[in-house]
């Protein structure tokens, strides 16, 4: 070969290796750009309530420990691990895990809860036994939304993976990772030659660097390009990123699953997937697993091939015996094991109804305030123990209603609020619950019916000087003439009439009559203006004298916030579903502080809730109270013409509960509320456990024995024995027992004659 030769081979040699130096230079900008910046955009996670825990607190010993395994923690008969409990008598012990709460992030901690009955007594630190004044729970995962390019992960650093993890995955895909280049020369050769002998592939030679460089920057493409481009960035990353780097990445990004149509990207996701646990509360043969699938994800889903994913799974295992990296004895144990796999959508479970109120309630708070919602974390009011009865509440009655009622399109709607904040704990838009779809409790329109009385008494009971408890409203057949001629004749339930009913009995037994005199002698203008000041639109409201049996369009979550006032002492706080969003970066972006405004008299409020007791005690819902006795439950049915919406609204000492029933189409349902609504809340306080409800009684509010007559009595004798409570704003006569007896006789009278007076009025 001659020399001219020589120099041009030299020549071309020197420009490919220019080419080559240029063309890495080029790769390691593309991929510096990356893993030096932002190398995931992570899905926004939602958790459940933040549960606040302090000595006196109305939580139960079987409430959290229900909610502890909500969380999977493991119970054992002696705690030494965070994620587990034991539970001896009254007491239950327990390791916190640490959490990164909104406003602090907190370690792990090792502590002690004494319970009596219904309540807890005392928390105390185990390790230096002082008491806590108060203590969180942290909040279970329920969703992962807008991950991006469909892809789900949850990143964590190096340092915080088990060795146990590290050395398996090593030992199975690359046990020579902290001493080659990024490539393995030794393996790719002993692959390819496997491989021509199979004629066919069969064995890779990949290192986990060179995984990680296909998952991250290259696609699946079977080429000899793509195996040189990833052999070259290989070499690349190696020489430029640290070792415990390079794993970081790989750790965070390994395919290992699906959900759905996204991808379970990660061991810290795919441990929560899997077995519910953080990925450093696994045992070995639970890591043996993980390591095992990452050879093919889908053939060794244990949710599709559990029989391939157990052999693989007993395949790492013997892998480790064999390398001398466990006992044989332990090989044996852990191999007889079973996968031990949660069922899919068991861990993290979507509530789409709730979730649908949540993201409307981000985007209107946030707003502008950020454009990146990669990795944020919004910290929710959602209730686990509430979610879950309404769920399971819905899943037992409405196939028996439909059945029943031979309805197939029987649909429902409930929604649970805390009565003292306006935190919305539960809520479903439909029969079908873990569906996404139209969501009823946002969304659906329905006449509320006999739901409206309420809110009318309030207004009534506001104005002591004229209404009490026992002020007689006629209950005889009327016919009201509309504007346009025609006459509006309203009719009580059972289609039966007496002169007169004292207006507890009609509540009580809601009777509409009485109802209908009451709010004409309100004034519909002052019944609408009511509405509006609770939070209605004025756009549904309309003054005609229908409107005071329900002919109203509404929402479930319309009626909630209503009854949020009504139950809370006439104070107002927003309904929320959101308690806080918190960026990546540890920032709070939006903290709800519970506001409450005085928007109706406490009396007036406390006198409504009264009458709402009698309904369950002794009026439409008294079934519900016999099962009930002694939770002083107040609740109001409520039933459209036609029967058409059966709805309830319940009241504890905690929670408010809303439920419709009804049918899209508008027609028959064949149930009333006491029926129908009611007993769908009777099967939910079979699963969640009510709290007495004890009215706090404003100063002005006196107690009364009453008579048939409505008389009113210090003392109880055989004549009168029912107590009802009575707003005086003249309390100096309540020391004088003739004075007040006196002053009772001659307004009872002369309410008589105003009575009779407007009746006459209103028939000429």
């Amino acid at each position: 070969m001659n020399k001219k030769k020589i120099k041009s081979l030299v020549k071309i040699f020197i420009l490919i290796l220019i080419l080559i130096i240029f063309y890495g230079f080029f790769l390691y900008m593309k991929m510096s750009r990356l893993i030096n910046g932002k190398v995931w955009h992570f899905p926004i996670s939602i958790y459940g309530r933040i549960i606040n825990l302090e000595p006196g607190s109305l939580f139960s010993q079987k409430e959290i420990e229900t909610f502890l395994k909500s969380t999977m923690y493991s119970k054992v008969d002696k705690v030494i691990l965070p994620g587990e409990y034991s539970i001896q008598n009254n007491k239950i012990e327990f390791i916190r895990r640490a959490f990164n709460f909104p406003d602090i992030n907190e370690n792990e901690l090792y502590v002690r809860l004494v319970f009596n009955t219904n309540s807890l007594l005392k928390i105390q630190n185990v390790e230096n036994y002082r008491d806590f004044n108060f203590f969180r729970l942290e909040p279970k995962l329920i969703s992962m939304l807008n991950s991006s390019k469909e892809k789900k992960r949850i990143f964590l650093p190096r340092s915080k993976y088990p060795m146990i993890l590290i050395k398996t995955l090593l030992a199975i895909e690359d046990k020579n990772f902290y001493k080659h280049d990024g490539i393995n020369i030794s393996s790719i050769i002993r692959a390819l030659l496997v491989n021509i002998t199979a004629g066919k592939t069969i064995q890779g030679g990949s290192t986990l660097t060179q995984q990680l460089v296909k998952n991250l920057f290259l696609t699946n493409t079977r080429s000899i390009w793509r195996k040189m481009n990833e052999m070259y960035m290989a070499l690349i990353l190696d020489c430029f990123y640290k070792k415990d780097r390079i794993l970081e990445l790989y750790l965070n990004e390994v395919y290992l699953g699906q959900d759905g149509n996204e991808q379970i990207r990660g061991f810290p996701l795919a441990s929560l997937y899997y077995f519910g646990r953080p990925i450093d509360e696994l045992n070995l043969d639970q890591y043996a697993l993980l390591v095992g699938m990452v050879k093919g994800a889908s053939l060794y889903n244990p949710w599709s091939n559990p029989k391939l994913a157990l052999n693989r799974r007993n395949l790492v295992l013997l892998t480790l015996y064999n390398k001398g990296l466990i006992e044989k004895n332990i090989y044996i144990k852990l191999s007889k094991r079973p996968l031990k796999i949660h069922p899919k959508g068991f861990i993290i479970s979507d509530h789409p109804d709730f979730l649908q109120l949540v993201q409307m309630e981000v985007k209107e708070k946030l707003r502008k305030k950020t454009k990146i919602l990669s990795g944020l974390k919004i910290f929710t009011t959602l209730d686990y123990l509430s979610q879950s009865s309404v769920e399971k509440a819905v899943k037992t009655s409405i196939p028996i209603l439909k059945k029943k009622k031979k309805l197939k399109d029987l649909e429902i709607a409930m929604i649970v609020v805390d009565k003292s904040n306006g935190e919305i704990n539960a809520l479903i838009g439909s029969s079908h619950p873990k569906f996404y779809g139209y969501n009823r409790a946002l969304q659906a329109r329905r006449s509320i019916g006999s739901l409206s009385k309420p809110v009318i008494y309030l207004q009534a009971l506001s104005n002591p000087k004229k209404y009490h408890l026992n002020t007689w409203i006629s209950n005889q057949p009327i016919a009201i003439k509309l504007k346009n001629g025609k006459y509006w004749i309203p009719k009580n339930n059972n289609n039966q009439f007496n002169k007169r009913v004292m207006l507890l009995e009609a509540l009580t037994h809601s009777i509409n009559i009485p109802i209908v005199n009451l709010s004409i002698d309100i004034g519909l203008n002052s019944l609408i203006e009511n509405w509006i000041n609770l939070g209605i639109s004025k756009k549904y409201l309309t003054p005609f004298p229908s409107i005071s049996l329900g002919s109203i369009n509404l929402t479930p979550i319309e009626i909630a916030q209503v009854f949020q006032v009504i139950s809370n002492e006439g104070c107002k706080s927003l309904l929320s579903s959101v308690r806080f969003i918190v960026s990546d970066d540890g920032k709070i972006l939006y903290q709800s502080l519970p506001q409450s405004k005085n928007i109706a008299s406490s009396e007036a409020a406390y006198l409504t809730v009264y009458a709402m007791q009698k309904v369950v005690t002794s009026g439409t819902a008294k079934s519900l109270g016999a099962l009930f006795k002694n939770f002083s439950l107040a609740g109001k049915t409520g039933t459209t013409n036609n029967l058409v919406d059966s709805w309830f609204v319940g009241v504890d000492g905690k929670q408010i509960v809303v439920t419709w029933i009804g049918r899209d189409n508008n027609k028959s349902t064949r149930l009333y509320g006491s029926s129908g609504a009611m007993r769908v809340y009777q099967k939910y306080l079979e699963y969640q456990s009510p709290i007495p409800l004890i009215l706090n009684r404003p100063k002005n509010i006196r107690m009364f024995y009453m008579n048939n007559n409505g008389e009113l009595f210090y003392k109880k004798n055989n004549e009168y024995t029912e107590s009802v409570p009575i707003w005086f704003f003249n309390t100096q006569n309540l020391y004088n027992k003739n004075i007040y007896l006196k002053s009772n006789s001659k307004k009872n009278s002369k309410h008589k004659k105003n009575f009779l007076f407007w009746m006459k009025n209103f028939f000429t």
